[in-house]
């Protein structure tokens, strides 16, 4: 996500300090809570190319209450983004699928825990991202922006759930070679049991 513009699509309501806007793209955008540090670092970028700039806060106020602005070049920035082409930035072939194939030719049994473990981090994160799906509409046909909220939310669980299916196919054919590889080892053994009791 690009985090710099979902700021400026939050200042379009109004000026807010960086502890608003994280509560404003929390409430707004699934995926848990936003890292302040990640909030400031980006309005100090935003208000070095001169996107938002910084109000002085009221008297008594620390500077982490200091209020923030979009400027008409933010507004600019933030609707040329919104009209971009969408590109996704996920990779075809990420550190997981490179994993897969290398630590399946050298250590099935680590590639299993690693599967397993990255199941258990999905699992996780698909608990925090459900959430009720409203499709009402505004009488003007604008769409609500709880019912987009929740939209997000299922964007998120639908990930996670297609990741845990992806997973739970791979630790089933894996398990599967690994019981495989048990049985033929077994056979010798057998065979060679059989042919004792007929010498005697």
């Amino acid at each position: 996500m690009s985090i710099r513009h979902a700021i400026l699509g939050v200042l379009l309501d109004g000026t807010m300090h960086g502890y608003q806007i994280a509560s404003e793209l929390e409430r707004r955008i699934a995926g848990g809570r936003y890292n302040s540090a990640q909030i400031y670092g980006s309005l100090h970028a935003l208000a070095e190319r001169g996107l938002v700039v910084a109000i002085d806060p009221e008297p008594g106020l620390s500077r982490d209450r200091r209020p923030f602005a979009i400027t008409a070049e933010g507004r600019d920035e933030f609707r040329a983004w919104l009209r971009a082409p969408l590109i996704p930035a996920r990779p075809l072939r990420d550190d997981a699928l490179v994993k897969l194939v290398f630590l399946g030719l050298h250590d099935r049994q680590q590639l299993i825990r690693l599967l397993e473990r990255l199941r258990r981090h999905h699992m996780r994160r698909l608990a925090g991202s459900r959430r009720s799906i409203d499709l009402s509409a505004g009488s003007d046909g604008t769409v609500d922006r709880g019912v987009l909220a929740d939209l997000s939310a299922a964007a998120l669980r639908f990930r996670e759930e297609a990741e845990l299916r992806w997973i739970d196919h791979c630790l089933t054919r894996l398990r599967m070679l690994h019981d495989a590889d048990e049985d033929a080892a077994d056979e010798p053994a057998e065979e060679d049991s059989a042919e004792g009791s007929s010498v005697s």
